[in-house]
C-alpha cells in the first residue's frame, strides 16, 4: 500500500512496523486530502482537530507581526507531522497560517483516532512525546531568535549556527536573500545592507552563496 510505505518513513511512526501501521489505520481510519502549490491547508487562529501529516510535497508556517511584516516561522519537508505539538492544547488552534510549498499530500487523522493509536502503540506514543518535546524546544530558540534587537544580532545568530551545523567555518546559502528576509521578517534591502555591514567590519566574507567567517569571536559577542 503506497500511503503506508510513505508514513512509515514519518519519525511519529519510528520502530512501528509496515503490518501494524497498515492494521491501525485499517481499523480506526484516516483521510487522504490533494492541496495544490500555494493553497492554505489552514488558517491562524483555526481549531486544530486533527493530526496532520505531510506525505508528499512541502508546507511553510506563516504569521503577520505589529507592523504588518510576513515572518516565515519555518518550512517543513514530508514525511512530517505539522501542528502536533498544539493537538492537545486547552487552545488547540493553529499558531501561523500553513500554506502548501508545492503540489502536496496530506494525512488527516482525527484527534480521536489519534488518541486510540497513541494508546494501542507504545513506539508512537514514545515518538509523539519526543517530537512534541523537539518541537518545544525549536520554537523557545526561535523566540529567542526573532528577539534580537538588530537585523546585524540575527544574521550573526543565523550564520554561526549555521556553520555549526555544517561543522565549518564557511557556510553555503541555499535561500535566496528574499527567502532569508522573509525569514528574519525584514525587507530584501535592510538585509542585504546588514550583511554588507557585517563584511565591512571584517566579520565575515561574502562570495556569492558562500559567507567565511572572518571573527568568529567578534560574531559570537553580536549574537548574544
Amino acid at each position: 500500500m503506497e500511503i503506508i510505505e510513505l508514513l512509515i518513513k514519518c519519525p511519529l511512526f519510528r520502530g512501528v512496523s509496515k503490518e501494524e501501521l497498515e492494521n491501525l489505520l485499517k481499523i480506526y481510519g484516516y483521510s487522504l486530502q490533494k492541496f495544490p502549490s500555494e493553497n492554505i491547508v489552514a488558517l491562524l487562529g483555526e481549531k486544530c482537530e486533527h493530526l496532520i501529516i505531510i506525505l508528499e510535497g512541502g508546507v511553510r508556517g506563516e504569521m503577520i507581526d505589529e507592523s504588518g511584516k510576513l515572518i516565515k516561522i519555518e518550512e517543513i519537508k514530508a514525511p512530517s507531522p505539522i501542528a502536533h505539538a498544539f493537538l492537545f492544547a486547552e487552545q488547540n488552534i493553529f499558531p501561523v497560517t500553513i500554506t502548501t510549498l508545492e503540489n502536496s499530500r496530506l494525512v488527516f487523522i482525527e484527534k480521536h483516532v489519534f488518541i486510540e493509536l497513541l494508546q494501542k502503540n507504545k513506539n508512537i506514543l514514545v515518538n509523539y512525546l519526543t517530537l512534541i518535546s523537539n518541537r518545544s524546544k525549536f520554537l523557545s530558540e526561535k523566540i529567542s531568535f526573532l528577539a534580537f534587537k538588530t537585523i546585524k544580532n540575527k544574521l550573526a545568530a543565523f550564520i554561526l549556527k549555521r556553520a555549526q551545523e555544517q561543522q565549518k567555518t564557511y557556510i553555503l546559502l541555499t535561500e535566496t536573500q528574499q527567502e532569508l528576509a522573509d525569514y528574519f521578517g525584514v525587507t530584501r534591502p535592510s538585509l542585504a545592507r546588514s550583511l554588507n555591514l557585517l563584511e565591512e567590519e571584517g566579520l565575515i566574507c561574502i562570495e556569492k552563496k558562500k559567507i567565511t567567517i572572518k571573527n568568529m569571536s567578534t560574531l559570537k559577542e553580536l549574537a548574544r
